[in-house]
């Protein structure tokens, strides 16, 4: 009998031997907390260590990393499932990274010169092939590293890694294709092999012990202050004589005079005003606005002749003339660095913002429940004044696994979202579904590919599916009936709104030319699958164009073109489909997600790939109808960190400010009252 501490037994058996003799029997003893935590710092150590100089380029902040990473593990060991300690500890480990990195600011990595290289005689291409990859990595932006070391490194669907880094999946998206773009480039020969690195599980349960005991102590040190302040303040309530001084009310005092004072709980309940976000400016007078710039030969590409332009840099503050502000939802970052309210439920998205007043989002609860037995996630809207959602749909479950929600289009009081199997089945699917407040979920179709974007336009669900740099266009009736509409030509980007999908579509052209056009599709119940083009930009006009986003309204057609350089910004151009009122603005940066349009009004998220980690957010009153004025007009929001949305009249956006968060909520103006 051999046991796991290496003890072995021979020969327990009792009667008659059998014909081979002697008989071995195992008897699986459960291991202690301690044993498990140890063989998992064997078995992951080497694993977290690749992945924390991957993200900082330095080998030594990596094993300061990995060791942060496992007293953190440590610490919550009890509560972690099985199977996921891996997926747990990879996660905490890049919230620590990107913590270090927030309150670093910019940090500069080692260049090639000081890099050692090991030599080796063998396994030259491989070497090679690694050093690379290595030097190609520590020049990218911080976001872009991230990115492509958890999305094809590790291997990690996009959903996922976005919910990791606390992005949305565009974003996620966009940084990838810039990366892998930016690593061609970037590849040279020459830098330092990842050496493996044996931890010795012993010392690093020993060092999480002892962090343990540290932060117990502290709790009970903070627990014990605050009962001696409580005992104060009831002991002094009043003001206490101080010789030379006077009079004064400590502070235990001021905290439960309240108490005694409403003679209710609620009098010392948080304060409900929105107190800690940034306030939204309200000047005297209507501000004045964005001014207009002249127009660099070549920039409008022959398509918007008339365009005035705009730069991002000269973008007023929001004000209250343009936002009615409605709601507030507090929250902050957990222990994993999950956002989380302060009901410990998900925090709420921009992008999940309804016209109808809805805020859908995906609630995976084995995030955010520490019972050990839910694996549940549901597509389901914000909570409602009894503190219930109006609409909780179950995601699905494929080969006894939860599939995991990807994606999430929202259009009036109907949500589309997609639904990737788990990683250890096979074949691996997505569902697409879709449902309506009120209603019952409906599967509207069974994908093989990725699924990567979603969009919601009449009684249609419109989508792209395939490898990201060959996504094609699909729609079918959001009722499930009917067949597939599939459309010609590469996608790169796509939107919509209640009546129109709009798509950019590359198609070949003769001698190896390409054209990238923007197209609107507003009679897919007739099965057009053409569309109107909106817009041609051809290779002799502007080698290998991108176009990254596209958004429709009755009033406007928007899309943001990038070009072909690492260092060129992104454009936004604006087509105005009831006037002549075009235009372009300048953005201050490349990676640009979430477009969205309403009426005359756009917004979008830009991310700076210069090293800020800040996201910059913006609300265009793009036609003269809109802005009050017989131009354009182009606003900040406040804050740091923001992501924002628009449906119908509603905007919404998310403020970060360190460890809190801020769902800002409100009606636009849909024209700007000028004097």
């Amino acid at each position: 009998m051999t046991h796991e501490n290496g003890a072995t037994v021979s020969n327990l058996w009792r009667g008659r031997p059998s014909d081979s003799g002697t008989r071995e029997v195992h008897v699986d003893v459960p291991r202690t907390r301690d044993a498990e935590f140890t063989a998992f710092v064997w078995d992951s150590g080497p694993y977290l260590h690749r992945t924390a100089y991957l993200l900082c380029g330095d080998p030594h902040r990596a094993e300061e990393l990995v060791q942060s990473t496992f007293e953190r593990v440590y610490r919550t060991w009890a509560k972690v499932k099985p199977d996921t300690q891996r997926a747990y500890a990879r996660r905490i480990l890049v919230n620590l990274r990107i913590d270090s990195w927030r309150h670093g600011h910019r940090e500069s990595f080692p260049g090639d010169e000081k890099i050692p290289v090991a030599t080796t005689s063998d396994h030259a291409g491989q070497v090679v092939l690694r050093d690379e990859l290595i030097r190609g990595l520590a020049q990218l932006s911080t976001t872009q590293r991230r990115v492509v070391v958890l999305r094809h490194l590790l291997d990690l669907p996009e959903a996922e890694v976005a919910r990791e880094l606390g992005l949305a999946v565009g974003t996620v998206k966009a940084a990838n294709s810039r990366g892998l773009a930016r690593l061609r480039d970037l590849l040279r020969a020459g830098t330092e092999a990842i050496e493996p690195v044996a931890f010795d599980e012993q010392a690093v349960l020993d060092r999480s012990r002892a962090a343990l005991r540290r932060r117990r102590v502290a709790q009970v040190v903070g627990a014990a202050c605050l009962v001696l302040l409580i005992a104060l303040g009831v002991v002094t309530r009043g003001p206490v004589p101080l010789p030379g001084v006077g009079p004064v009310v400590l502070p235990g005092g001021q905290l439960v005079a309240p108490l005694f004072d409403a003679g209710r709980v609620e009098s010392v309940r948080p304060d409900p005003t929105p107190a800690g976000n940034t306030p939204v400016a309200c000047p005297e007078q209507v501000p004045d606005p964005t001014p207009a710039l002249l127009r660099q030969p070549g920039e409008d590409l022959d398509l918007l002749d008339d365009a005035l332009v705009v730069d991002a840099a000269d973008a007023r503050p929001l004000t209250c003339y343009d936002v009615d502000l409605e709601e507030v939802t507090r929250g902050s970052f957990d222990e994993t660095g999950l956002p989380v309210t302060e009901d410990g439920g998900p925090m709420p998205e921009p992008g999940g913002l309804s016209s109808t007043g809805e805020v859908w989002l995906a609630d995976n609860a084995q995030l955010y429940d520490n019972s050990d037995s839910t694996q549940d996630a549901f597509i389901r809207t914000s909570l409602s004044e009894d503190g219930e959602p109006t609409v909780s749909v179950p995601v699905s479950e494929y080969q006894g696994v939860t599939m995991f929600p990807v994606g999430l289009a929202v259009a009036g009081d109907r949500v589309a979202w997609g639904e990737y199997a788990a990683a250890e089945t096979s074949p691996r699917i997505t569902l697409l579904r879709t449902v309506e407040v009120g209603g019952e979920p409906q599967t509207i179709a069974e994908l093989d590919d990725d699924l990567r974007d979603v969009v919601l336009s009449q009684e249609h669900a419109v989508w792209t599916a395939g490898p990201f740099d060959d996504r094609h266009l699909f729609a079918k009736p959001v009722s499930g009936t009917g067949s597939v509409l599939e459309f010609d030509g590469r996608i790169t980007a796509l939107g919509g709104d209640a009546s129109t999908a709009v798509a950019a579509v590359v198609e070949p052209g003769p001698g190896g030319s390409t054209s990238t056009s923007v197209r609107l599709f507003d009679n897919l119940a007739g099965g057009d699958t053409d569309g109107v083009t909106v817009a041609q930009v051809d290779d002799e006009d502007w080698a290998s164009l991108q176009i990254t986003n596209v958004a429709v309204t009755a009033d406007v057609v928007a899309w943001v073109a990038i070009g072909p350089n690492a260092d060129d910004l992104a454009t936004l151009y604006v087509f105005d489909r009831r006037g002549n009122a075009d235009s372009i603005v300048h953005l201050t940066d490349r990676v640009v997600e979430d477009l969205r349009a309403s009426g005359g009004l756009i917004t979008w998220n830009s991310t700076d790939t210069a090293g800020d980690p800040a996201v910059s957010s913006y609300l265009y009153r793009a036609t003269p109808s809109a802005s009050g004025y017989d131009g354009p007009d182009l606003a900040r929001f406040p804050g740091e960190s923001v992501t924002a949305g628009l449906a119908g009249n509603r905007t919404a956006w998310l403020e970060n400010q360190g460890q809190r968060q801020w769902l800002v909520e409100g009606t636009v103006a849909p024209t700007l009252e000028r004097d």
